[in-house]
């Protein structure tokens, strides 16, 4: 492998930026992190002419197409500049001037970025200053991926900035350390594809202050944060990641391990016992059975939250009421309360207001350390905790405990991935016209664009979901509002109205509602598999009191079709494939099977 470092002017490689050729594989690179301080101090850097870091990239080819560019070393850099450029933040009060830079320009007109207005802008000597810039840049050929994970971990083994979970997680890839990573995400709200364009990160990445990046998350929104579970410097440093290595450690082991740095590290180190251990433990378990009880929980507490006091720390303040301190080890023994009361009982919540009184100031009556506890010692916590809220809980009315309000968290993720995966979900407010009167009637023709949809999600190559209940614009749910006398939610760029409203206009309750989606499905001409696959995925899903219609589809084998005719997605459109648009879809389904 030959690797030889050469200067790029920041100017040519936005142009790249911009055209998608710098990729981001979340397999094993971590969370934009940097502080608006981090940044401005990176482009004073630059605008004085100072040296910055290597950044190190890896060449890769996409089947049929030009190569591109995985990011292993410097993302937080480059975001920063490309971020700099299109007035993401400014350098004392200042600007960059994007009338100075016509590829910029161009991107401008085409909605990509707002700039400020009525700002001081930097002068165009300081501008061409910055877009002269030569980065100090390697490229080495990548040749699998197990090779450009194997490079990050190394470059990373020394920390270099990384938090002790972080160094965990670079350079590892086997089945743990993906599904850590994959929970990680859900349970934060930043899941997305393995690999993104570098563009889109900000719109997964997480506010870790209270400045503002134009991120898509905050901290503070996560229930890791607003329940004071972890402070917003744990969750910058990933400690979310190990708490949900400890969970899936404590459920595929069938009790709670010794909670321990040294134990974590080896859990990670692929050569230790521990860590073959906990791989076959897992396999014997289930992934995705695992993953799914991990988030169901979590869904479950949350919308027990939501349902019962929202207000940001009520978790923390009222099992630990004497104490501001966070709750790490009282939420781990709550969880595991409940996830052994959900799965090993079958049972789920009946009083929500008779548990979250039984657990108040429930800290006080478990053994807390600072640094270790033994398998002994959680157990007890775990039974404590238990013993307060079981009378609270009734067996199980469900058919299935993936149903209902228990999916709550996955609902968000869909909603806030929908804008940079447009091509695998979608959003209906209904299939009611929003108009008053009595030719307020069922839409027949928006039961075709569903058909067509789902389809066209299908062959996608991913999973996906049609969602019915929330609009994609504002005005439509305003309008809503005015006829149905709703009140919708706001989840990143969409807007949750809900289905009871057209229930209650039609004269049938919500059970009704959603059997006539499934009719329509069942009846219609989607090739039988993809039928199957959409009505085992249709569900109603209560979120945050409103409930919703949820068609989640599972990743197909095959291409899917309407009668004859094969539907595509380019981008949120649905399309009908002709000629080499339907060798294209084959071709995706041959390389994933």
């Amino acid at each position: 492998m030959k690797v030889v470092p050469h200067g790029r002017s920041i100017q040519s490689m936005y142009g790249e930026y911009r055209k998608g050729l710098y990729i981001v594989n979340r397999k094993y690179q971590r969370k934009l992190v940097w502080s608006l301080d981090d940044k401005r101090k990176l482009i004073d850097s630059i605008l004085n002419g100072y040296p910055v870091p290597l950044i190190l990239l890896a060449e890769k080819h996409r089947v049929g197409l030009s190569k591109y560019f995985e990011i292993i070393d410097g993302m937080q850099r480059l975001n920063a500049i490309f971020s700099f450029i299109e007035n993401g933040f400014d350098i004392d009060g200042k600007y960059f001037d994007v009338s100075q830079f016509s590829t910029a320009k161009n991107e401008q007109a085409k909605g990509v970025f707002t700039p400020q207005e009525n700002v001081s802008l930097l002068s165009p000597d300081e501008c061409s200053k910055l877009l002269d810039y030569d980065l100090a840049i390697s490229v080495f050929p990548a040749e699998s991926d197990n090779e450009v994970t194997e490079v990050f971990g190394r470059i990373n083994s020394k920390g270099r900035q990384l938090s002790v979970q972080e160094q965990r997680q670079a350079g590892v890839s086997n089945n743990v350390s993906s599904l850590v990573r994959q929970i990680s995400s859900e349970v934060r709200g930043d899941s997305s594809d393995d690999t993104l364009n570098l563009f889109d990160m900000p719109s997964i990445s997480i506010d870790n202050d209270d400045s503002q990046h134009g991120y898509g998350i905050r901290a503070i929104d996560t229930i890791w944060c607003n329940q004071g579970i972890l402070t917003r410097a744990q969750l910058r440093d990933s400690e979310d990641e190990q708490i949900i290595l400890d969970f899936i450690a404590s459920i595929v082991n069938e009790e709670p391990i010794s909670s321990s740095r040294e134990l974590f590290d080896k859990l990670y180190d692929k050569d230790a016992t521990e860590s073959k251990e906990l791989e076959a433990k897992l396999i014997s378990y289930g992934q995705e059975k695992v993953k799914q009880e991990i988030i169901i929980t979590f869904s479950t507490i949350k919308s027990m939250i939501e349902e019962f006091d929202s207000s940001p720390s009520f978790l923390r303040n009222h099992l630990r009421s004497r104490s501001k301190n966070t709750i790490k080890t009282p939420f781990f023994s709550l969880f595991m309360a409940m996830h052994d009361l959900l799965f090993k009982h079958e049972k789920e919540p009946s009083n929500i207001p008779m548990i979250f009184e039984s657990l108040k100031g429930a800290a006080e009556k478990l053994k807390m350390q600072s640094h270790y506890s033994t398998s002994t010692e959680r157990k007890k916590n775990i039974k404590t905790i238990k013993g307060l809220i079981q009378d609270h809980f009734v067996d199980c009315k469900h058919e299935s405990l993936c149903s209902g309000p228990r999916l709550a968290i996955q609902i968000e993720n869909y909603l806030s991935r929908s804008k940079i995966e447009s091509a695998r979900f979608e959003t209906k407010q209904g299939f009611l016209p929003l108009k008053n009167g009595a030719s307020r009637k069922w839409n027949k023709k928006l039961e075709i664009e569903m058909l067509n949809t789902l389809c066209g999600i299908a062959n996608s190559g991913s999973n996906g979901a049609f969602i019915i209940g929330v609009a994609d614009k504002k005005a439509d749910a305003e309008r809503a509002t005015v006829i149905d006398g709703v009140n919708y939610l706001t989840v990143g760029e969409r807007y949750v109205v809900g289905i009871e409203r057209e229930a209650k206009h039609l004269g049938i309750s919500i059970e009704d509602y959603t059997k006539k989606i499934i009719d329509v499905i069942r009846h219609s001409e989607l090739s039988s598999s993809l039928k199957s696959n959409a009505i085992a995925g249709l569900d109603t899903v209560t979120f945050k009191g409103i409930t919703i219609l949820c068609i989640s589809l599972q990743k197909m084998d095959s291409v899917s079709f309407v009668g004859k005719a094969c539907f595509i997605r380019k981008g949120p459109a649905t399309e009908e494939a002709v000629g080499p648009e339907i060798l294209d879809v084959q071709a995706r389904f041959s390389h994933s099977s």
